[in-house]
């Protein structure tokens, strides 16, 4: 077996997601401490993952420059997204409306987690963007940070203003 990379807790802590450099997920049931299902599809190693908030959806991404969305109740790979010209690092899921990703190519990307469309990529950093997260001010509107390997730290808020901080 090829050696696990990220890990990704199901919201309702019954489910943990195990992704490998061989490019699988695999589905593990936490109660019964067993492997329940496993997913394959990218063509390198998975660097990234997460489920969506209502943990019906799980978002992956590898060195193959993809995303993918694996449906758990259906057991498939709902979308494959040519997300970013290098590695995906790191993707988050804002709620149950918006995915970011980002990669080493430098851009961070907003998904629209409707169709999985691109909403917004944004050139982030002077070489490989490393993280992404979120964090919402209010219902209306969030932010975006992203660290990169230029040793920067950059807020983007949903207004698509930038500092560096």
């Amino acid at each position: 077996s090829a050696q696990v990379y990220t890990l990704a807790p199901h919201p309702d802590g019954s489910l943990l997601a195990s992704c490998d450099f061989a490019g699988i997920v695999h589905i593990w049931d936490l109660r019964a401490g067993a492997k329940i299902h496993s997913f394959s599809g990218h063509s390198g190693k998975i660097l990234s993952s997460q489920f969506n908030p209502d943990g019906y959806r799980l978002a992956t991404g590898s060195d193959d420059h993809t995303v993918r969305i694996w449906d758990l109740r259906r057991r498939c790979a709902d979308y494959t997204l040519p997300a970013h010209s290098s590695l995906i690092s790191d993707l988050r899921f804002l709620n149950e409306e918006i995915l970011g990703t980002c990669a080493f190519d430098g851009t961070l990307s907003l998904w629209n987690c409707r169709d999985f469309k691109p909403l917004r990529t944004v050139a982030a950093h002077d070489g490989k963007t490393m993280s992404i997260d979120f964090f919402s001010s209010s219902s209306s509107s969030f932010s975006v940070v992203s660290a990169g390997f230029d040793r920067t730290l950059k807020l983007w808020t949903s207004s698509s203003t930038s500092k560096s901080i």
